[in-house]
């Protein structure tokens, strides 16, 4: 089985080459013999088959003993791309061992079940990628949680904020994926065992405690039914993987538009031997960001079709599940690397303070209309207050005057409001706002209340 991107050339630029690895023919193939092996020990367990048969399988369920050219090529003939290697399987675990191989089982348990073994080492690689990207955001959050920038909504420059503040929202946000990804563990990580329509028949009289044996055996949840007109837990997965995505396709355009150069308050780390372009050398492409963004929406445009493959018909519906056998691999590989170039673009960021003071005072004050609105309206109200603010920025729009000379020739703000009064108003870091305690709170993990006793 081919996997996502094997181009490579292009590979540099897609997926994960730890998580690749992961979900390649020899991996894929190792885990359903893995499961072969399981099954027989747990069987030999429970004196269904002798112990030396599920020993003779155990020893050769080991994928460097087969010839996955010929695999591959038996399985086309076959139309099949398990049924080859069990019976490869049954030829080197030699008589009598052979005749117990795969017993009472159905391949897609074999082959769903070798899938969860795959995503399990997969969720390892992702759970620790998340867990540094989240490291990474929330030493920025800390870092910069006194450091004032334009916040921006619409588009527009709203009112100051901090950079430590953008990117504790980044790290909260990242922290909710974690704790999705710790939650949906335990209802991905099930193994299939349903025989050949669900009802364990083949197994015989003590299917239930081969059941409960062979998950023991693959340290997988035990499935209370079968599962293979059901699959909402590759679906869960994969639609976690779509929103884990979208996070990081946010983050690369916070990169990607930041670093213009009209912008220019933090720029994507550019290599020494890296060309940007092949004919403008002053181009400073920020080419791993936008891998990301073209990653994060090849993986979120297979969310549908994952959720697609729940709708089976009766039960077992492999025109349904087949497609999981393309799709889960390639969303490992293409988070994986989504994650890998979000560590190395944001863990070497270069963010610049100053370009971010310089573009907070653009508007010439007009950013902080709203300080002095509310300051107003305790004396005349904040419908009036709203109405005498919003005269003198139209002013100031109109004639080119600073906004502090226009809210001091305004008659029903200089009768209550001072120069002095208005110079502090329209001072970005007097109208911070609580942001540095937010940053405190969400990457400190206290309440307020410790927050105030270790102030």
């Amino acid at each position: 089985m081919r996997n996502e991107m094997d181009s490579t050339i292009l590979d540099n630029f897609f997926g994960s080459e730890e998580i690749r690895k992961l979900f390649d023919d020899h991996a894929l193939m190792q885990s359903w013999l893995d499961v072969e092996a399981a099954l027989a020990r747990a069987q030999a367990s429970l004196d269904i088959i002798p112990s030396e048969a599920a020993s003779a399988i155990t020893a050769a369920a080991h994928i460097e003993q087969y010839n996955l050219s010929a695999l591959a090529a038996a399985a086309k003939e076959t139309a099949h791309p398990l049924v080859p290697l069990i019976q490869e399987l049954a030829v080197k675990a030699g008589k009598p061992a052979d005749r117990y191989v795969h017993l009472g089982s159905t391949t897609q348990d074999v082959m769903d079940t070798g899938f969860v073994l795959l995503a399990r080492q997969g969720l390892d690689v992702i759970d620790r990628q998340m867990g540094e990207l989240t490291e990474i955001l929330r030493g920025l959050a800390i870092r910069y949680k006194t450091t004032p920038m334009a916040a921006r909504t619409h588009g527009q420059h709203a009112l100051p904020t901090t950079f430590g503040l953008r990117a504790a929202g980044w790290y909260d946000e990242m922290q909710r994926h974690q704790n999705r990804s710790q939650e949906m563990r335990t209802r991905l990580l099930v193994g299939s065992f349903g025989a050949a329509a669900g009802t364990l028949a083949g197994y015989g009289p003590k299917a239930l405690k081969l059941r409960h044996a062979m998950m023991g055996e693959l340290d997988l949840g035990e499935p209370e039914t079968s599962w293979h007109a059901n699959q909402d837990r590759f679906s869960e997965c994969l639609s976690l993987f779509g929103m884990i995505a979208s996070s990081g396709e946010k983050l690369a355009r916070e990169v990607y538009f930041l670093g213009r150069p009209e912008i220019g308050e933090a720029f994507e780390s550019q290599g020494v031997d890296q060309v940007c372009s092949s004919t403008m050398p002053q181009k400073q492409n920020p080419i791993r960001s936008e891998a990301v963004m073209a990653a994060a929406q090849t993986l979120r445009a297979q969310v549908p079709l994952a959720q697609a493959a729940m709708v089976a018909q009766d039960d077992r519906d492999m025109g349904a599940g087949m497609t999981l056998w393309k799709l889960l691999p390639e969303a490992f590989i293409l988070l994986g690397g989504i994650l890998e170039r979000l560590i190395e673009v944001i863990g070497d960021w270069r963010i610049d303070s100053d370009a971010m003071a310089r573009n907070l005072k653009l508007s010439g004050g007009l950013i902080l209309s709203e300080a002095v609105m509310l300051q107003l309206s305790d004396q005349i109200g904040r419908t009036e207050a709203h109405h005498a603010v919003t005269e003198a920025v139209r002013r100031t729009m109109e004639t080119g005057q600073s906004i502090k000379e226009c809210l001091a020739e305004h008659e029903a703000i200089s009768e209550r409001l001072t120069e002095t009064e208005l110079a502090a108003l329209l001072d970005p870091e007097n109208y911070l706002g609580a942001a540095a305690e937010i940053v405190d709170r969400v990457t400190l993990n206290k309440d307020r209340n410790k927050i105030e006793e270790r102030e």
